[in-house]
């Protein structure tokens, strides 16, 4: 008996022993491992998930490697409790919603205009994918560690992707930086739109900084106080070229900060593209400049309204090469300006330590911006046509001008009065 089991055993064994050296060619199925989120405090090397409606504290320069990816979750808030940067090599996805937004900050306690509290987002060439949605981020500009200052979202380096890089940037709330708002460089495609960008940049810096093969569209953003040009655009001379379509966009007092430079509302400058179309400008040091050096054959521009402040810089609505066309609005006085909005603040002192912004951009009744926008974009061909790439239907040019049209489209967040935000 004992021996009928003993063989009984022997079976076994060798039969187990078969089926597991058959199975030793096959994939294992990977054991499935609950996230169980992110430490509190970011430091260092970092993928994964910012979970929602929790709070994090960045207390140190934070990586994302190529091939990994941080996503942040509605609801989501982090404060930088010093000069720290998301520093980007892999994707950043960053979507909030609009009844829950995301907060990246400071946590210092009383900020104040003109000073950098922390890097912002830095990512490298090797960044793919960068997508920011629902999101506010204030008080960046804090300085790199050779001093220089940093824009509070810079998509930087060679960006050698023959545009691979997909870089969104859409209906987010930006206020206080140092240097530029949003600097993107190489050959990426980029979608900015529908943002509110307040006060971006100290006695330099462009709001919007778009250079060296960058293609896509700056459409229905607001920009208020920018310190040099409110959207800047240039190629080098042995880059790819720029080409961006720029519509229904709502740009307020900028160019003022600046000394010693001559500051646009919209520069297109050394060989670059744009269609420029929709856009209203109040209240801006200069309007549209597309300069010489720019692919000036193949700019098209139309159905803007440039407004200056005041008599005497009437000459500067468009100062470039280009002069306005027949369905361009232009003007000058505060008289004039104020006929535009449902409220504007001619007010540009900005040596004013708690400047705030007390424009209410929507278009008055009258205003002549009503009804005076281009519906088609007639452009070059030069610069691709992506102006429905998201499928939105607030992405196609509207037929009234700014970023604000009356059908309750394009940009849905009126400007914050108070500085400090949150």
């Amino acid at each position: 008996m004992k021996k009928i089991n003993f063989l009984f055993l022997m079976v076994a064994f060798l039969t187990l022993l078969v089926v597991s050296c058959k199975k030793d060619n096959v994939t294992p199925t990977p054991k499935i491992i609950p996230f169980k989120g992110l430490s509190h405090n970011l430091k260092g090397v970092i993928k994964g998930m910012l979970k929602q409606d929790t709070t994090y504290y960045l207390i140190d320069n934070v990586t994302i490697n190529k091939g990994d990816t941080l996503t942040i979750q509605p609801g989501a808030i982090v404060k930088a409790q010093g000069n720290f940067s998301f520093n980007v090599s892999g994707n950043f996805i960053c979507v909030g919603t609009d009844a829950n937004p995301i907060i990246l900050t400071t946590s210092f306690a009383s900020p104040v205009l003109g000073f950098g509290y922390w890097g912002g987002i830095q990512a490298d060439s090797n960044a793919l994918n960068v997508k920011i949605k629902f999101t506010h981020i204030n008080w960046t500009g804090g300085p790199a560690a050779d001093l220089s200052t940093q824009a509070c979202i810079d998509i930087e380096g060679t960006q050698a992707h023959d545009y691979g890089a997909k870089i969104i940037i859409e209906d987010n709330w930006f206020f206080g930086s140092v240097d530029d708002g949003i600097h993107l460089a190489g050959q990426i495609h980029a979608s900015v739109k529908r943002n509110v960008l307040q006060h971006m940049g100290g006695p330099d810096g462009e709001t919007m900084n778009i250079k060296s093969g960058v293609m896509g569209d700056i459409a229905y953003n607001y920009i208020w106080a920018a310190a040099n040009n409110s959207i800047k655009l240039e190629t080098g001379s042995n880059l790819p070229q720029t080409a961006m379509n720029i519509f229904n966009n709502t740009l307020v007092n900028g160019g003022w900060r600046k000394v010693g430079e001559f500051t646009n509302g919209i520069l297109i400058d050394k060989n670059t593209v744009a269609n420029i179309y929709n856009n209203i400008l109040v209240g801006c040091r200069n309007g549209i400049n597309i300069t010489s050096k720019a692919d000036f054959a193949n700019c098209k521009e139309g159905n803007n309204l440039v407004y200056a402040i005041n008599d005497s810089l009437f000459v500067n609505v468009f100062p470039g090469k280009v002069t306005a066309s027949a369905t361009d609005i232009t003007g000058s006085g505060i008289a004039k300006c104020s006929t535009v909005f449902t409220h504007y603040d001619p007010t540009v002192d900005v040596t004013d330590p708690i400047f705030s912004d007390l424009n209410v951009p929507s278009l008055a009744g009258s205003s002549p911006a009503k009804g005076k926008g281009a519906t088609t974009l007639a452009g070059s061909g030069k610069v691709p046509n992506y102006y429905t790439i998201t499928g939105a239907t607030n992405d196609v040019l509207n037929a009234d001008m700014g970023a604000y049209p009356t059908d309750g489209s394009g940009n849905k967040h009126m400007p914050s009065s108070a500085q400090g935000l949150k």
